[in-house]
């Protein structure tokens, strides 16, 4: 079994993200997948070398407020089959610490949410029978 490295609990969280292309300059949109104080995963097409530095802009669902984010590339994982494109985990460079805590809140509160959810209605639940 593979040690866990992370140092802080990620949240899955979708937030869309913008970056340029380092290839093209076009600009790309994708979701994060998850994120934590250290960084964000997210999956594109697009073609990032590890240890690439990458600015992103997030922008959370409901706010209208972008966050301006300097990550660098710290991992990648290549999906399988042809042009499946590869996910890759981004290190927070430079984030503004009120911006990370809006992030990490949506993110969090999200979390929160779906936990909640998870568990059954209590009307639902059988009542247990006396033995």
């Amino acid at each position: 079994m593979q040690k866990e490295r992370r140092k802080f609990k990620r949240f899955d969280a979708y937030i869309s993200a913008r970056f340029k292309s380092p290839k093209t300059g076009q600009l790309v949109t994708t979701l994060t997948h998850d994120i934590s104080r250290d960084g964000i995963k997210v999956t594109t097409m697009e073609i990032l070398k590890v240890s690439a530095p990458l600015e992103l802009e997030l922008s959370i669902p409901d706010d209208p407020r972008p966050i301006y984010v300097t990550a660098e590339v710290a991992w990648a994982r290549k999906f399988r089959g042809e042009d499946a494109g590869c996910e890759y985990g981004l290190r927070f460079i430079h984030i503004d610490p009120v911006d990370k805590f809006r992030a990490l809140d949506f993110a969090y509160n999200n979390w929160l949410e779906e936990k909640i959810n998870d568990f059954s209605d209590p009307e639902e639940v059988p009542e247990l029978k006396e033995i």
